[in-house]
């Protein structure tokens, strides 16, 4: 178990940091990494002419899955407001679709994105 949630945690590390480096005049992005909790989220932190800017950009989650009843680690991505497939990019890394969620969409919609994923997937493999 140690080593896939390790594993997962590396991963959405290594993801969030290629927006670290986004910034313009007034603004940047900012990491929040929380090991303990699982939790990771880039935010764009900064100032647009007079207007605060505080926006979360990505924010992904690991949740422990309870192996007694056959229930996996997954990756729920709680955001993505970037042009970037965070999904396709996960499962290049070596994580299975299977174990990513979007937690963004309603699930009345959800397997919509499933089968758009599938397509993702098929063009990654």
């Amino acid at each position: 178990m140690d080593s896939i949630i390790s594993f997962y945690k590396q991963c959405v590390k290594k993801l969030l940091c290629q927006y670290e480096y986004l910034k313009d005049g007034d603004s940047q992005i900012e990491l929040i990494f929380d090991d303990e909790r699982m939790r990771y989220m880039a935010v764009w932190v900064g100032w647009y002419k007079y207007k605060r800017i505080h926006q979360c950009a990505v924010h992904i989650d690991i949740v422990v899955g309870d192996s007694a009843v056959g229930d996996s680690h997954r990756i729920i991505i709680q955001r993505n407001d970037t042009e970037d497939s965070i999904v396709a990019q996960l499962v290049e890394m070596g994580i299975s679709q299977n174990n990513i969620s979007l937690s963004f969409i309603h699930p009345a919609h959800r397997g919509y994105v499933e089968q758009e994923g599938d397509v993702v997937a098929a063009i990654t493999s």
